[in-house]
């Protein structure tokens, strides 16, 4: 793929005003969302001087919030070039979603025993407003929110993070494929069969649906990836 070619990162001229969290972890927050949503394309260049700039910022906090970013596999940094939005190839894509496979079906096993009703109340709202949204990046918040929220009751925090820093990685992948070919249905009710197996207190049951779940999500965004050239 031909990365992006070089020019001035193009967001609004803003001041970050932190709250509870740190600026640097509100400008991470925010570069993400960018990279997410399509703002940020692949290849793109985010020089720290332009960010700073852009955002009212030090570049010393810039550094800070791409050193994360690019831990959680959203940008490269290259020596000499600087700092890029990552770009993944279709086989890199699915080494990801191969690695998530026994990660979430551990969480799952872990999960269906200890998940009180409340959490299962939860998940259900999210599911029921994942069948309203056909915007790609609110579904796919409300799909990490999902997934989080049957995986907590795990008591596995370490494992959980790192699962949600791989779903996080593949959501920006999964966002072009939802836009273009309009898969919401079928995940849907695969959601659907996972909540039901919950309910059942059949942990093998979850487990097989997960697997089914990202193995057949993993196919689809690799074949769509593979025809467009990444």
């Amino acid at each position: 793929m031909t990365p992006t070619a070089t020019r001035d990162l193009e967001v609004p001229h803003q001041t970050v005003k932190p709250s509870f969290k740190s600026v640097s972890e509100v400008l991470t927050d925010d570069l993400r969302a960018m990279i997410l949503s399509g703002e940020l394309a692949e290849g793109e260049p985010l020089p720290q001087r332009s960010v700073a700039r852009r955002y009212g910022v030090s570049e010393v906090v810039v550094r800070e919030a791409l050193r994360v970013l690019e831990h959680e596999g959203m940008v490269a940094t290259e020596p000499r070039k600087g700092a890029r939005v990552s770009c993944l190839s279709a086989e890199e894509v699915r080494e990801i979603w191969e690695l998530r496979l026994p990660i979430e079906r551990l969480l799952t096993e872990k999960a269906v025993p200890a998940a009180r009703a409340e959490d299962l109340a939860q998940a259900e709202a999210l599911n029921k407003a994942m069948t309203a949204a056909r915007d790609p990046v609110a579904w796919l918040s409300l799909n990490r929110e999902f997934h989080t929220r049957l995986y907590t009751p795990a008591q596995r925090p370490r494992i959980l993070r790192f699962a949600d820093n791989l779903r996080m990685m593949m959501d920006r992948y999964l966002r072009l494929h939802l836009g273009v070919l309009q898969r919401f249905d079928v995940a849907d009710r695969e959601h659907r069969d996972i909540l039901t197996a919950y309910h059942e207190r059949d942990s093998h049951l979850a487990c097989k649906y997960v697997e089914a779940h990202l193995l057949r999500t993993a196919d689809s965004v690799v074949t769509f990836l593979a025809k467009r050239g990444k």
